[in-house]
């Protein structure tokens, strides 16, 4: 199947999907916020230039990666939204990190459209978007599903079908959870083992080949840390983001959360001392101080 592809959303990881979809020789037209970034599509190959509802007329799939839940709202149901310019026929992807309610509200206003939904929220990190070994998780249904699966395969290595329309969010965010847990982690031991003399490269090297050892871990000491370098592969701000929607969906259930109540608190404290825009392995950084 071979279809023109709307992307909305050329953000740290939606710029490197959108360009990997061009360099497998797809039409993509990329809209972005921040225009630098969409004519960084536009040198990269990519079309830009379009209106939202021009890219809704234009495409036959559309794509969104948007970093909170009121961007998704407004971009896809929102007056000039997405849904309202829809048609009958069309494929709708939203790899942003959302609660699973939203969509759900998504795939009912879409599917009125005639338009076909699936949640794919992303894992990997900007590493993983460039490189195209992203981890896929999609909600919604097997068939749909199965007609995306080559456009999957273009952006990651692990897709998986979870299940109904916000399962994928579910395992999402279930993952940002633990990626909250390991970031508090690491952020804690380094600041123990630094003030208590030791040097924080062997204390690395050592935890690196002992229990203590996690892909947070490695990626956070080797690409910022050890650099002293904090440019966001993903923002401090959109981890608490997606540690307060798992916090909310737990309580909707009445499902227990201690310590991510915990590190939830110690992120938005991280955030409101102006590390929100530094990457999420800043959290060394906030505790350090």
């Amino acid at each position: 199947m071979s279809a023109k592809i709307g992307f909305i959303g050329l953000g740290a990881m939606g710029l490197p999907m959108a360009k990997n979809l061009v360099k497998a020789n797809y039409d993509v037209i990329g809209l972005n916020r921040s225009k630098g970034k969409e004519q960084l599509f536009i040198d990269a190959g990519g079309k830009g230039g379009y209106t939202l509802s021009e890219i809704v007329q234009e495409c036959d799939i559309l794509m969104t990666c948007l970093p909170f839940p009121h961007d998704v709202e407004e971009v896809i149901l929102g007056d000039e939204g997405i849904v309202k310019h829809g048609r009958n026929g069309q494929y709708l992807i939203d790899f942003s990190t959302v609660s699973p309610t939203l969509n759900q509200k998504v795939y009912e206003k879409a599917n009125e459209k005639g338009m076909k939904f699936l949640d794919a929220p992303i894992s990997g990190g900007n590493f993983g978007a460039e490189e195209g070994t992203l981890s896929i998780m999609v909600g919604g249904d097997k068939e749909v599903f199965e007609s995306m699966l080559p456009y999957f395969q273009i952006l990651g290595e692990n897709i998986y079908h979870v299940g109904k329309c916000g399962s994928g969010s579910i395992v999402k965010l279930v993952n940002n959870l633990m990626v909250g847990f390991h970031t508090q982690a690491v952020a804690e031991a380094l600041n123990l083992g630094e003030k208590m003399g030791v040097d924080s490269d062997v204390l690395f090297d050592i935890l690196h080949s002992s229990y203590a050892q996690s892909r947070v871990f490695d990626r956070h000491y080797e690409n910022f840390i050890s650099k002293n370098e904090y440019e966001p592969g993903f923002a401090m701000k959109l981890l608490h983001k997606d540690l307060k929607i798992a916090g909310e969906l737990a309580d909707e259930k009445n499902i227990p959360l201690p310590i991510g109540k915990q590190v939830t608190a110690m992120m938005k404290e991280a955030v409101d001392s102006g590390h929100g825009d530094d990457d999420m392995s800043a959290l060394y950084l906030y505790l350090k101080k």
